[in-house]
This record gives structure tokens, sequence and C-alpha cells, in this order.
């Protein structure tokens, strides 16, 4: 299996991940709007953790490409394969050999058309992943770490709180303060 080009017009999920991040971008956005507006003083680790959220934010928007009709089959390839072992134990080398290539040429090309290494991207789908399931009041925070794909709790609480700038038990009462229809909705997904 070769890594051509794809023909134009195929889906890529690049407009999705854009529109999650530029969510994300505008929900922070409001959090220090909101704070500003009520005249709050943020203790200066909160105003980091923000900054720092914004800065990963704006360097995910800025990695999407123009034109994600150009992606390589491997890369749409290994997206899907990603997708659909989520929850499982996933190397980069389990999906090199999956979409024909070796380990170092498919890092290569991933990083080339995702603008992420592999385990950053498989830990923002996990991540993403794990939101969905908090969402669930009924879902336990450690349930939600094993069912995201996380091999141990630690991993899981470091990861989330480095791509959200908040624990998950922080991420969803913040969910439950903004209202119980939301938290609600993601139930029902």
């Amino acid at each position: 299996m070769s890594c051509r080009e794809r023909p134009p017009g195929e889906h890529t999920d690049h407009a999705v991940a854009s529109a999650a991040a530029t969510r994300a971008f505008l929900a922070v956005v409001e959090q220090l709007l909101a704070a500003y507006r009520a005249r709050l003083k943020l203790p200066v680790a909160v105003l980091r953790a923000h900054m720092r959220k914004l800065k990963a934010l704006i360097r995910s928007l800025s990695r999407v490409p123009s034109n994600p009709a150009t992606e390589p089959a491997c890369v749409h390839h290994a997206r899907q394969f990603i997708a659909a072992h989520l929850i499982e134990p996933l190397t980069a080398e389990m999906v090199a050999k999956e979409v024909g290539l070796c380990p170092q040429q498919f890092r290569k090309r991933f990083k080339r058309a995702t603008g992420q290494t592999f385990r950053q991207y498989l830990t923002l789908r996990r991540i993403e992943h794990a939101k969905t399931l908090l969402l669930n009041p009924e879902h336990k925070v450690i349930t939600a770490t094993f069912a995201a794909g996380f091999q141990s709790v630690p991993t899981f609480y470091r990861a989330f709180r480095s791509h959200t700038g908040q624990s998950p038990t922080q991420y969803r009462q913040s969910l439950a303060q903004s209202g119980p229809s939301r938290v609600q909705a993601g139930a029902k997904r």
C-alpha cells in the first residue's frame, strides 16, 4: 500500500478538528471576558493556565492545513484506524504496519500532514472522547479514564489538565454549573 495523495473532494476531519479547537478557544476567551466584566481578580496561576491553553489552541488552529483534500491516503487511513481502535493500546508501529509504511516514514508523513506527532494526535483524540464520556454524570472519572483508552489514571489526569487547563473533576463541575441541559444533552449521545 503506497502513501499517495487522495483525490480532491474526499472528506477529512480537519474541519471537525478546526471547529472543536475554535469552540475551545472561544470558551476560554468567554471565561476570561466574564471574569473581566465581573471585575474579578484572577490568581496568577489561573491566568497562566488560561494563557497556556490559549497558546495551545492557537497552535492547533494554525496546524490545520488550508487544503485538507491533499492529505495522503495513508494518513487518512491511519486516522480511520485510530478512530476505530481508540480505546486499545496503540503504537505508531502498529498503525504504520496497518497503513503499509515503516514506522519512521509513517511518523514523518503523519506529522507533515497533521502538524502533530502520532502521540499528540492520539492523546488529543482520547481527551476529546473522555470529555464526551464526562458529560454523563453517571460515569465515574476512573471509568472514563479507561474507556477513553488511557492505561493509567495519573497519565489521564496529567494529559487532561494539560489540554483543558483543569482536572476532569473540575471540567465536570464547570459543565454542571453551566447548566444541566448541556450535561443531559451529552448523556443522550
